[in-house]
């Protein structure tokens, strides 16, 4: 399955009417030769020979279909070419989750980098989860304590370090000094010490820890209207970033 982004269709230069009202669906049914599939958009129009680009908003399905609904038995519809953009679509992994702050906090079961963790949670949810008070470390206790499949010793939350300093912050923009629940002493690692990535330990005392970034570990991604939470642009040489709405 894919999600697409958006179709271009150009025209044939003679009899151009022939697209006038034809339908674009998407989907994954083959039932009555795909036209059961739901509807990106009903073509107007397009000129002789011109191209026009629709945009579907990211629908999943892995069958493309252009429909024509006409009620004259004769009609005919051609076209000169169709063009499909879009990426491959990947369905969400297994977790569980707790509700916390009029959202939920979400342990996937996957084991990411930190940086792929993090393009997982926006992809998926809000962000990768940022611990900004007791209650939600609390939560997050909670949520450890019980799996319900087999998680690594470390998880992933949206705690980094600045690569040129000592200071480290959450990817919601919070300061992890406002609430601390760090391993050395409740205090963030120094620079010298530190890997630039950090996690929390999965088992009590659930200790806020910093790990290579590279390492694989499961993580937590908060979900929710986010009203009050921001997120921090982060770019990848692997990946262009999603940037918030």
């Amino acid at each position: 399955m894919y999600s697409i982004s958006s179709i271009s269709i150009t025209n044939r230069n003679i009899v151009g009417e022939r697209i006038n009202k034809a339908e674009i669906l998407i989907g994954n049914s083959l039932d009555n030769n795909g036209n059961n599939n739901p509807r990106c958009t009903v073509i107007d129009s397009i000129p002789n020979g011109g191209t026009s680009t629709f945009d579907c908003g990211g629908m999943i399905g892995r069958v493309v279909n252009l429909y024509h609904s006409g009620s004259d038995p004769q009609s005919v519809m051609s076209v000169c070419e169709v063009e499909v953009y879009g990426e491959l679509y990947q369905a969400p992994s297994p977790s569980l989750s707790v509700g916390v702050n009029g959202g939920s906090i979400i342990l996937v079961d996957k084991k990411l980098s930190w940086s792929d963790a993090l393009f997982y949670c926006r992809d998926f949810h809000r962000d990768l989860l940022s611990i900004r008070n007791g209650e939600e470390q609390t939560k997050v206790e909670e949520l450890l304590g019980n799996p319900t499949f087999p998680v690594t010793e470390h998880v992933w939350l949206g705690l980094r370090r600045y690569l040129m300093g000592e200071k480290w912050f959450w990817m919601s923009g919070d300061d992890p000094n406002d609430y601390s629940h760090w391993r050395h002493q409740t205090q963030s690692p120094i620079r010298q010490s530190s890997s630039p990535c950090g996690g929390i330990e999965t088992s009590a005392p659930f200790h806020w820890t910093d790990h290579s970034c590279e390492d694989h570990a499961n993580f937590i991604c908060f979900d929710g209207d986010g009203t009050d939470v921001q997120k921090v642009t982060f770019f990848s040489s692997a990946r262009s970033p999603k940037l918030p709405p």
